[in-house]
């Protein structure tokens, strides 16, 4: 079994060491080492993998570079994929459609990947998580200003990424099978929460209300997912302090 991951951030790293343990071939690939998912010779470039997963990430809050990015990345991928007759796995993030959501450009950009995946993509499945544990540390580091860090009010059902990971790497290599799987942690929690867990940072947090419809349905629990999520993993506190923290 041959995997090609196209992505090199936190998720990308954690599908690969996940894929590995179970003893398929992975190749990773990002602009890290000089694999441009936009560029024209990005199908030559994968080999002949049997599944192309792709884990590409952008941040940004712009609603217009979210979805030009998001969109062309599948576009590329789903092209490689037909080419090649290969599987594509799309991971991508819990009620991102929610057109209560739509505000956030991040999410605005995945909602339109989701599109184009299922309309170029005939052999696709499509993984969904909630926001991954790091999220906290990450948003911390973002939304410094000076002494302070501002901590958008959201309620999450946050969950370990190497969970997810290992969930990818399942379908990758045929040990389960779907064609759209949700993923959640275990408990029902804040940004605010996760973020007082960290350990000390010079920044001092301080937490930011989101104005209008956007605002209401963060703080209110619409990127909590419903019954259908399959529950993975420890808590938060559980991975902060656990062995490997």
């Amino acid at each position: 079994m041959e995997v090609a991951v196209v992505g090199g951030g936190p998720s990308g790293k954690a599908i690969e060491r996940a894929l590995l343990e179970r003893g398929a071939t992975v190749r990773l690939l990002s602009r890290s080492n000089g694999f441009d998912v936009l560029q024209a010779d990005s199908i030559e470039r994968l080999g002949q993998p049997d599944v192309i997963v792709e884990a590409t990430g952008r941040f940004t809050m712009s609603r217009s570079a979210a979805t030009d990015f998001f969109t062309r990345s599948t576009r590329a991928v789903a092209a490689a994929a037909r080419a090649l007759d290969a599987r594509h796995l799309l991971l991508s993030i819990v009620n991102c459609e929610l057109p209560d959501v739509q505000g956030y450009g991040y999410f605005a950009g995945k909602t339109a990947q989701e599109r184009v995946a299922r309309e170029e993509s005939p052999n696709l499945t499509i993984v969904r998580s909630t926001q991954w544990f790091e999220f906290a540390g990450q948003n911390r580091e973002r939304m410094k200003l000076g002494p302070i860090s501002l901590v958008p009010q959201m309620t999450i059902k946050p969950v370990a990424l190497d969970a997810v990971a290992g969930v990818i790497a399942d379908l990758a290599t045929g040990t389960r099978a779907s064609t759209l799987t949700e993923i959640a942690g275990p408990e029902v929690t804040t940004l605010w929460n996760m973020t007082k867990q960290l350990p000390q940072a010079r920044a001092t947090p301080l937490p930011m209300p989101i104005p209008g419809r956007m605002g209401r349905a963060f703080r209110y629990g619409a990127l909590v997912p419903g019954a259908e999520a399959e529950v993975l993993g420890p808590t938060f506190s559980q991975w902060l302090h656990g062995p490997a923290s």
